[in-house]
């Protein structure tokens, strides 16, 4: 489950992108827009700032920008940014692994080969979605098993 920072990581940058790649956005008109704490949001853009997704301006007409075009970053960056393992368990993960310590033999865990496989289909998914995808699908509210792809 996605903790509260990273949605309103993901609301921000989303907004960014439907701001245009021009001017720099205040802080202060993300918070409030997109109804996150102003001091929380500060930490969060902090924290996407060090992960190399947005950059800040200083000054009257300063703010937060996105570093790279919209198309070049993905949920998944984001989520790993915020999070860290997309894997659930850590004994599954790629970049964070570390043994569980109750299994006998990992290489033939039912459990690490099934949550293997959903972190490899969870990260597929992440990675294939873009902030600009993304972006187009605000206004889009899809029903039940609508397909969000474009």
């Amino acid at each position: 489950m996605l903790s509260q920072k990273t949605r309103y990581a993901l609301r921000s940058l989303l907004y960014l992108v439907e701001q245009g790649e021009g001017a720099p956005v205040q802080l202060a008109r993300i918070a409030e827009t997109q109804r996150v704490p102003p001091k929380y949001l500060e930490l969060i853009m902090l924290d996407l700032k060090k992960a190399g997704l947005v950059k800040s301006t200083r000054g009257p007409k300063g703010g937060y920008l996105l570093t790279r075009s919209p198309d070049a970053i993905s949920f998944g960056e984001v989520v790993r940014a915020l999070e860290g393992p997309i894997a659930l368990i850590s004994c599954a993960s790629v970049n964070f692994y570390a043994p569980c310590g109750d299994c006998h033999d990992e290489e033939s865990c039912a459990i690490r080969r099934a949550f293997a496989v959903v972190r490899d289909q969870t990260v597929e998914i992440l990675e294939g979605i873009t902030l600009s995808q993304g972006a187009r699908w605000e206004d889009r509210l899809p029903l039940p098993g609508d397909e969000l792809a474009d």
